[in-house]
């Protein structure tokens, strides 16, 4: 996939394009020979949650949405202009699964290559760890088609639908002391 910045055909300051892309492994850069402005491919951050029910199964949803449409994953999503991290996990899981977050806590962050309409953007993915003041789903359908809980011993590293999402499942394993199948991997 071609990295977004690769994508640039002209310089968004002064519209030269003369828009010089210097390839590298993290997408590269751009820089404008013209009036020197150079933009510099750095990632877009995202959050999600780590819910855990009383019984300390995980929260988990269904994708609706390329990409990995149909896989398991956290919720969350996006974190909007203006907002810190903290607003930006409330705001996504209430909107996703309709549910209002406690005891939320940072767990771990990861990068993740994210790929749409053909371009590849670098997020930077934040983690929290939470719970739930209750267990009353409500699925936003354009974005999730299901939930369930696991146990975080039971879940398949395969079945998530990011390496950073099994960072954090990893890291959040780790931290409770589970056993999970994909530490060692990681």
């Amino acid at each position: 996939m071609k990295p977004l910045v690769a994508a640039y055909t002209h310089c968004p300051l002064c519209g030269s394009p003369d828009y010089a892309h210097t390839p590298s492994s993290t997408g590269g850069n751009r820089q404008c020979r013209a009036c020197g402005h150079r933009d510099f491919n750095n990632p877009v951050t995202a959050v999600a949650a780590l819910i855990l029910d009383p019984q300390q199964r995980l929260l988990l949803i269904r994708r609706a949405k390329d990409p990995a449409r149909g896989l398991l994953a956290l919720p969350g999503g996006f974190v909007d202009a203006g907002e810190s991290l903290e607003q930006a996990v409330h705001r996504e899981i209430a909107e996703e699964i309709g549910l209002a977050l406690t005891d939320l806590r940072y767990l771990s962050s990861h990068p993740n290559p994210y790929t749409y309409a053909g371009l590849t953007r670098p997020v930077c993915d934040v983690f929290f760890q939470a719970r739930a003041t209750s267990f009353d789903v409500v699925l936003q359908r354009s974005e999730v088609t299901d939930w369930q809980l696991r146990r975080l011993a039971e879940l398949d590293p395969t079945e998530l639908a990011f390496d950073s999402m099994r960072h954090a499942v990893a890291t959040l394993s780790a931290r409770l002391g589970v056993i999970w199948r994909a530490r060692k991997n990681i």
